[in-house]
């Protein structure tokens, strides 16, 4: 199969590493031909959107693509329906998948526009959570749409296991910004007022002994000040128990990419329990989920009582389930087998199943999208 991604990216191998390299992996290991890469956002400012369309198609054409990924394409964009439909219309006719990695609401704030052009043009979409999203975008027009949680960036997060104090400097760590939507009637406005009580809360537990790393939280005495987002590890790796906080939309299965980031540093997850989540990491063993922040601080308290070497022990075989199974390499990987699955079933006349996803727990070689908040046809 010969790939061609739209990267939401300045320039895709520095912007998008993990995918990048993930699908440059296929492509050593014989599983994808070939394998362009388009940076959308960089190109658009350069050229124009007009120009990015014309880019796009012509690399597109040139390689005789069979894919077309438009990679989270809910960027704020011109009606992107002309420049799809003119690469859908290529004599070779490539398959046109998408996929939505940003979180949204269910009234305000909903899946971009962009987004939604995109999955109703597309042969697949696959979304990092499930549940209302997934049933507003078959409402408007979507189909095949398929559950694909975030991963962690094996070229930043997947390096050999790194030292871990017996004496941490913290008790717990928080990595996260203070959010600043003003306006009431904005999802995001709620989400950040909680994202405030979960932090004032643990503060208020943990003083010096809890870690806060982030912008805009000036006046906190917790707070470390901010890191870069490719220092997440050195963060957690500084206090004995992680927490993910409160997260910023809680339909079906959603986790930010922080999830498998702070689970493959080696130091123990606590976090937020969002329905579904229970089936990509195993409560109790990868992490400990709460359904509420009192219930967050008892599972820290919990996992501070234990010995060092138990915590550091059950965190490392977590760190380890990770880079076996939930790098951004992993999803290159389960995205391709089922755009290659449903183009040789098409090819060859024959009904298209719904696809077998092998990063759900209690399947038996690959579990099934429930169907309730699934729109498949094949």
């Amino acid at each position: 199969m010969k790939l061609v991604v739209l990267y939401q990216a300045k320039l895709s191998s520095v912007d998008q590493p993990g995918y990048y390299q993930g699908f440059e992996r296929m492509v050593s290991e014989g599983d994808l031909s070939s394998h362009n890469g388009v940076p959308y956002l960089g190109l658009s400012r350069t050229l124009g959107w007009d120009g990015l369309w014309n880019e796009a198609y012509k690399i597109v054409s040139e390689t005789e693509a069979d894919a077309v990924f438009l990679q989270f394409f809910h960027a704020r964009m011109p009606d992107p329906t002309a420049g799809i439909l003119r690469i859908k219309g290529l004599s070779n006719r490539p398959l046109i998948f998408s996929s939505l990695g940003d979180p949204f609401g269910r009234w305000t704030s909903k899946v971009s526009s962009s987004f939604r052009v995109a999955s109703r043009l597309s042969d697949v979409s696959f979304l990092t959570g499930m549940g209302y999203i997934a049933r507003q975008l078959a409402g408007w027009g979507a189909h095949n749409l398929v559950l694909m949680p975030n991963g962690a960036c094996q070229h930043r997060f997947g390096g050999p296991k790194a030292a871990l104090s017996l004496n941490p400097e913290f008790d717990v760590c928080f990595v996260g910004s203070r959010m600043r939507a003003r306006n009431p009637l904005n999802h995001f406005y709620w989400t950040a007022r909680q994202r405030v009580e979960f932090v004032s809360a643990f503060t208020k537990r943990y003083g010096k002994r809890f870690a806060l790393f982030g912008k805009w939280w000036k006046g906190n005495p917790s707070w470390q000040g901010p890191i870069s987002y490719g220092s997440q590890h050195e963060a957690y790796r500084s206090s004995a128990v992680v927490v993910g906080g409160v997260p910023n939309a809680c339909h079906d299965y959603y986790t930010s990419d922080r999830v498998f980031i702070a689970a493959a540093s080696g130091v123990p997850l606590v976090d937020y329990w969002v329905p579904g989540v229970d089936r990509l990491l195993k409560p109790e063993r990868d992490w400990w989920l709460g359904r509420d922040i009192k219930e967050m601080i008892q599972k820290c308290d919990m996992l501070l009582e234990k010995s060092v070497p138990e915590r550091q022990t059950l965190a490392e075989a977590t760190r380890q389930r990770i880079l076996s199974a939930h790098t951004q390499y992993h999803r290159c990987v389960e995205m391709i087998n089922i755009v290659r699955t449903l183009r040789d079933a098409r090819a060859e006349g024959k009904p298209v199943p719904s696809p077998k996803l092998p990063f759900l727990l209690d399947s038996s070689g690959g579990g099934t999208v429930p169907d309730s908040v699934v729109a498949w046809r094949g």
